[in-house]
This record gives structure tokens, C-alpha cells and sequence, in this order.
């Protein structure tokens, strides 16, 4: 009879049809960086999350510096030594016993650098973290760069560049940020001539220059307790030399002449970049910015571009745009898609309509509110998990992004009005500063469509400028093939 009771109600209260489910309000506060936030004896601070849902420790160790500190001759040497500081062996083991100490420990050990950063990730079991954390602090503090690994890692690195050339989508991004980048540490690209300066002198060299405390931001998260790890991370940290403090990167300016670019290339699609630099993290109007890309191209199916160049036209499987606020110098905003020949160029006409509408008349509240509910309840994801949380709150450190700023994100993003976004849609994309790059046949591209609705001359007329064709670079050495 009771069970039969139960069975009643519990029928009873499901709603009948699907509309009829409420759903209860999800409230989510983001986390405060001072309770995750410490600092070692040392100096060196640590962001710290206990997590017993697994018996899993996670470790990354993040070292400001990267290709920005070293000249144009040492371009990959960063990406180089960071691989070898895991492949290369230590001091007083060889590269093929540490691999088996990783494996024997079931840990998984990785490091890798670049333009800004040299990050080295451990992830343990934490009932042999203690010996886990031992060989990979050896690696950080030791490296041995092995000269037959040294060999290796170059070798592997020329066969890379040797197929440079293979991807049209590899060209486009390759081009594509030499353009924005110049001859910036941000669009250097490695050859065989800066290989050969990657010695193990020159890995030393950087190491000792990047990899040391005065440039490292910990992170930790997992099954252990908090007083107790950070008297072993102090143990063990305190006799590791300080070092030279890197500098931050330096402002990249823009480098490119706005226009239409194109590289020859005889595929059946042409893959296309529109791009113009952009928003400074800090600006006022970056939360605005973020709503207006959401509803001209950021959000999907959702967006303009999305449904008129894919959706409606079908000129593309995938197509639309990015906004990326800069931290160390000017922002980017950029559209982006492939496309048959014959009708890339419509497929760029149609983007720039987009763009001309957003900037002439007010959106709709629906899109509008579409835009600020997604942003919005996308936001809790960036805190899902304890490693996320941290990884947020280390990059906001390196950055030097303000403690209190995640506190009123929701709300500036509310806070957003249709004139908002016809402002900073006015005030970013301005189509005479920004330039079209395209990778494909330019003999069918630069005719436009049979229909006669769009051609690269009408392009150029929108943007300005002239057509300058690039061309094609040796893959090894990145020198012109004509």
C-alpha cells in the first residue's frame, strides 16, 4: 500500500508535457582567489585546491619568459629546450630511465614553451606523489639534454617544416600572422638556419634564463591536504636557486597595410582570413565587444555570419568570427572560412554586409538577449573543476588582471545595450584598417561568382588598398619560391 502511495505521487507530480518542467534557479558565485592563493617560503607563489575525488594530484608549474626575450636567430629554441627539459634525461639519469620512472609511477609528465610562457605539467597518483614530484622537479632543476634526444627533437622538427606547404589551412594561418605580426617574436617562424643554433649550450643557456623561481606561478590540486603539501612543496623548493627575473613581453604593434592578400594555390577551396587588431584587455568596452562578436559571428549557429554564409547560402561548412582582447599589446578580431573558388568571394561580401548592418542599425532585443544569456551561462564553465579554477587564476596572475575582475563580469555583461554594441562595433570594425587574406586559385577566386554577385575587385573597393599577391615560401627555409 505505501509503495503504491509513493508510486501515486511520484506520477503525479511529473508534469505532463516537456514545457511544463521547472528547472530550479542555478545560482553560481565565482570562487575568491585569496582562498586558493599562498606563497612559499621562497617567494614563489602557489595557487592550492584540495580535491579528494580522485586519488589524483595535478601539478603545473608556469615560468614567465618565452620567445620574446631572445632574438630573431634563436626562433623555436624555447619550443626546443621545453621538450627536451622532458625528453632530454637529468644530471644523474638518462632520457630512456626516466621514461621508465614515469611509466613505473603511472605519471604523465609534459612540458612545452613559447611565446610567453614555459609551462611543465605532472599529473600522479597521489600515494606516490612524494617520488612522482621528486623526478619532476630533477627535470626542471637538471636537464640534461641529451645530445642523441637533441638529435632527435631536430630531426623530427625538419620533417615538420618540410610539410609547411602541404595544408593550405597551414599557409593561410602562417601568413596570416606574419601580416599581423611582422617580424615580431609572434610571427617568427623556425627554419633549418635557427635549428642549427639550438646546442646544448644554447639549451642551458635558456634554461637557466627561464626555468627558475623568480619566474615561476605553481599550481596544485588534488587529494592531499593543504597545511601538509605546502611544508613538502617548501622542503623541497628551498634550496632551488632564485635566478633572473623575466620582463613582461613587450607591445606588439600592427604591421600590416590593409587590403587584399593572396597566395596561389590550386585547391578546390580557398580558405579566407578577415582581419583587423583590436581591443586591449582593460578597455571599458571589452564586454560590449564580446556581445557584439557573439551575435555577428562568435555564437554559433546563432550568429549572422554563421547562418548567412553557411545556413542560408551554403558557401561553407564552417564560418565565422573571433574576438581576442590583447594583454601585452593590441587585440584581434577575425572572421574566417573556406569555401569553393568560385564563391569566396561572395562568401566575403556577405560577411562584410553583416558587419555593415551591425555597425548601422541596432539589434534586436532577442539577439541581444540571446547573446548576454549565453556569454553569461557559459561563464561557470570556466570554474568547472579545481584545475580549471586554478589555470584561470594563474593566468590572471602572469597577466596582472585585477582580482576583483571575474566579481562583476556577469554584471558588465548585463549591463550591455543595443546602442552599446552599435558603438564598439563602430569603434572596432572599421573596414578600411582591416585586410583580406586569402590562400586558393586566384585565376577562379578573383572572377567571383557566375551570378556576378560578388568579385575580389569589389572586395578591394571595401577595404581599400590594392592586391598584392604573397608568394609562396620554401617550407624549409621560408625564403620566396619565385
Amino acid at each position: 500500500m505505501l509503495f503504491t502511495t509513493l508510486l501515486t505521487i511520484s506520477i503525479l507530480s511529473v508534469p505532463l508535457r516537456p514545457e511544463e518542467i521547472v528547472y530550479p534557479e542555478y545560482i553560481f558565485t565565482p570562487p575568491v582567489v585569496g582562498d586558493y592563493q599562498e606563497v612559499l617560503l621562497g617567494g614563489t607563489p602557489v595557487f592550492i585546491a584540495e580535491d579528494k575525488s580522485l586519488p589524483l594530484i595535478n601539478v603545473v608549474a608556469t615560468f614567465r619568459g618565452g620567445d620574446y626575450l631572445l632574438p630573431k636567430e634563436n626562433t623555436g629554441l624555447v619550443s626546443a629546450m621545453a621538450s627536451l627539459i622532458r625528453d632530454g634525461g637529468t644530471e644523474t639519469m638518462g632520457a630512456e630511465e626516466v621514461d621508465e620512472q614515469f611509466a613505473y609511477l603511472a605519471a604523465v609528465c609534459g612540458v612545452s614553451g613559447g611565446g610567453t610562457v614555459v609551462t611543465a605539467s605532472l599529473n600522479s597518483l597521489s600515494s606516490n606523489f612524494e617520488e612522482s614530484f621528486d623526478l619532476f622537479l630533477e627535470l626542471l632543476q637538471k636537464p640534461a639534454f641529451q645530445e642523441s634526444r637533441l638529435q632527435l627533437e631536430k630531426d623530427a622538427a625538419i620533417e615538420v617544416m618540410k610539410q609547411r606547404n602541404d595544408n593550405p589551412s597551414g599557409i593561410l594561418r602562417r601568413e596570416n600572422a606574419r601580416l599581423l605580426f611582422g617580424d615580431s617574436y609572434m610571427g617568427r617562424n623556425s627554419t633549418p638556419e635557427t635549428l642549427d643554433t639550438v646546442t646544448g649550450d644554447s639549451l642551458r643557456k635558456t634554461h637557466s634564463l627561464l626555468v627558475n623561481p623568480s619566474n615561476l606561478v605553481l599550481a596544485i590540486s588534488g587529494d592531499f591536504d593543504k597545511k601538509t603539501m605546502l611544508a613538502f612543496l617548501n622542503t623541497r623548493l628551498k634550496e632551488w636557486g632564485a635566478g633572473a627575473k623575466s620582463t613582461t613581453p613587450p607591445s606588439v604593434d600592427s604591421e600590416y597595410t590593409p587590403g587584399v592578400y593572396y597566395i596561389q594555390q590550386d585547391v578546390p577551396q580557398g580558405g579566407v582570413r578577415i582581419c583587423i587588431r583590436s581591443l586591449r584587455r582593460g578597455d571599458p568596452d571589452i564586454e560590449a565587444a564580446e556581445v557584439m562578436n557573439y551575435i555577428l559571428g562568435g555564437g554559433g549557429f546563432s550568429s549572422r555570419i554563421t547562418q548567412t554564409v553557411r545556413s542560408d547560402e551554403g558557401l561553407a561548412y564552417s564560418a565565422g568570427s573571433q574576438f581576442s582582447p590583447g594583454v601585452w599589446g593590441d587585440g584581434l578580431w577575425a572572421a574566417g572560412y573556406e569555401s569553393k573558388n568560385e564563391t569566396v568571394a561572395l562568401a566575403a561580401k556577405l560577411i562584410f554586409d553583416e558587419i555593415e548592418e551591425i555597425k548601422n542599425e541596432l539589434v534586436s532585443d532577442e539577439d541581444l538577449a540571446l547573446a548576454k544569456s549565453a556569454i553569461i551561462e557559459q561563464f561557470p564553465s570556466e570554474f568547472q573543476s579545481k584545475t580549471d579554477t586554478l589555470g584561470v587564476f594563474v593566468s590572471d596572475y602572469l597577466s596582472e588582471r585585477s582580482n576583483k575582475y571575474w566579481d562583476t563580469y556577469r554584471d558588465k555583461i548585463r549591463s550591455v545595450t543595443k546602442e552599446d554594441v552599435k558603438r564598439v562595433a563602430n569603434k572596432m570594425l572599421r573596414v578600411e584598417d582591416m585586410f583580406v587574406l586569402v590562400v586558393g586559385n586566384w585565376e577562379v577566386i578573383t572572377l567571383g561568382d557566375t551570378g556576378g554577385r560578388a568579385n575580389m575587385e569589389m572586395i578591394r573597393d571595401i577595404v581599400g588598398g590594392s592586391i598584392t599577391e604573397i608568394p609562396l615560401r620554401d617550407p624549409l627555409t621560408l625564403d620566396n619560391l619565385q
